[in-house]
This record gives structure tokens, C-alpha cells and sequence, in this order.
């Protein structure tokens, strides 16, 4: 999600009429930014002081923190027991709200019973040396790690990222442009999965089965010209 979550909950949830809903427009990224605009809003509203925001803040930046390393930490985790048993890969690139089993459809597990280890773009992003090169403006942090997760991928043999999108959401036509040329520069296959609505995943069983069959000839075919 980008931005504008909270005007589609007032537009739409009548409870929300009852109670008090703050919609204010802040930050996260910035923590003195945030710290400017917040406050004031907090000491209005809540009468909170100073001291008492600061350490709350405080706290809630270093849980963000901890939030961001033990995903990395469970990455590695993963990419270790994945080359340890000769798993593939796959890199499970979806927004935020794609983490809603709702959503997904359980989509993870899915991948999971083909025998394939699965992580999100979160885990491998930060991975390369220099940032992916686009040819569109690269100015929102989602998009930002999907094309460098892209990249990474690119430089591993047991990987392969699977690209989900709902319902045409933001610029995903653009992303997915760059993605698929990202992988394919690099000789590597672009999936995308259409979770639009759908509760049956035979068709995605199939498209993961041709992206694996394909992975492996072309494998096969490169250990071939080796020999």
C-alpha cells in the first residue's frame, strides 16, 4: 500500500463515524520529519509530553528495526537450509497487503508442497553491490527492492522470483516491464501470477511447474555446452 488507506476506510466503513479516526499524512522514513509533524498532532489530541513521545518513539523505531532484521535473519535462514539441501528457490515478490492469506490464497504453501523454498523480496534486496538500473522513475521503496530483488536473483543459480499482482495496483504495468527485463538480461525467466479473485490454484500449481521445468532444462542445456 502507498498511501490513501485511510481516506478508502472513512469513504467506506460507516462504523468509523462513531469513533474518533485520525487520517493524519506523516512518515515513517524520516525520523526527524516524523518527529516534527507528529508531536504537535499527539500533544493536541492526546496531551502527551515531549519526553513521553520521544521514548515512545524511540521504542517504535527500534521494534521497526528488529521487525526488518529478523526478516532478513529468517531470509538467510532460509537460503542456508535451501543450499544445504539442494532446494530452488523462489523469490515470492508481492506488495504488502499480499501477506493477507485472504489475499494470497495460501499461495506460499502452495509453493511449498512443490518442494520449493520460498521467501519475499524483503530478504534478499539489500544483497547487491550496486542498485538495479530502470529506465522509469524509481521513487517508492516497494518498488525500489522488487527491482533489486530482481537483480539478486539474477546472480543465483537456485532462484527464481515470481512477480504477484492484484488488479492492476499502482504501476505495476511499468514494474513489471523492468522486472521481466531485469531477469531476462541475465537469461532468467519472468513469472507473474494474476491472484485476482480466485480461490482455485491448480492453473497456479501449473505455471510454477512449466517456470521449474523450464529452469531445468535450460540447466541442463548449460551443463551440456560446459561439457
Amino acid at each position: 500500500v502507498v498511501a490513501y488507506y485511510p481516506e478508502l476506510l472513512d469513504a467506506n466503513m460507516d462504523s468509523l463515524k462513531t469513533v474518533h479516526f485520525y487520517r493524519w499524512y506523516m512518515g515513517i522514513h524520516n525520523p526527524k520529519g516524523f518527529r516534527k509533524k507528529a508531536f504537535p498532532l499527539f500533544e493536541k489530541e492526546f496531551h502527551i509530553t515531549k519526553e513521553a513521545f520521544q521514548s515512545a518513539m524511540t521504542k517504535a523505531y527500534k521494534a521497526h528495526e528488529d521487525w526488518l532484521y529478523k526478516i532478513k535473519e529468517e531470509g538467510e535462514k532460509a537460503i542456508e537450509y535451501a543450499n544445504r539441501t539442494g532446494h530452488k528457490i523462489i523469490v515470492l515478490a508481492g506488495r504488502p497487503y499480499h501477506i493477507d492469506p485472504e489475499i494470497n490464497h495460501g499461495l506460499d504453501r502452495l509453493l511449498n508442497t512443490l518442494q520449493l523454498v520460498v521467501i519475499t523480496e524483503d530478504s534478499v534486496f539489500h544483497k547487491v553491490a550496486e542498485p538495479a538500473k530502470v529506465k522509469v522513475l524509481n521513487q517508492w521503496t516497494y518498488h525500489s527492492r522488487l527491482y533489486n530483488a530482481a537483480k539478486y536473483v539474477t546472480t543465483q543459480k537456485n532462484m527464481e522470483l515470481v512477480q504477484v499482482v492484484s488488479f492492476g495496483c499502482g504501476i505495476d504495468a511499468i514494474t513489471t516491464d523492468e522486472v521481466r527485463k531485469i531477469l531476462e538480461d541475465k537469461d532468467k525467466y519472468y513469472t507473474q501470477l494474476k491472484i485476482d479473485e480466485i480461490n482455485n490454484l491448480s492453473a497456479i500449481k501449473i505455471r510454477i511447474r512449466s517456470l521449474l521445468a523450464a529452469s531445468e532444462a535450460k540447466e541442463r542445456e548449460s551443463l551440456g555446452k560446459k561439457s
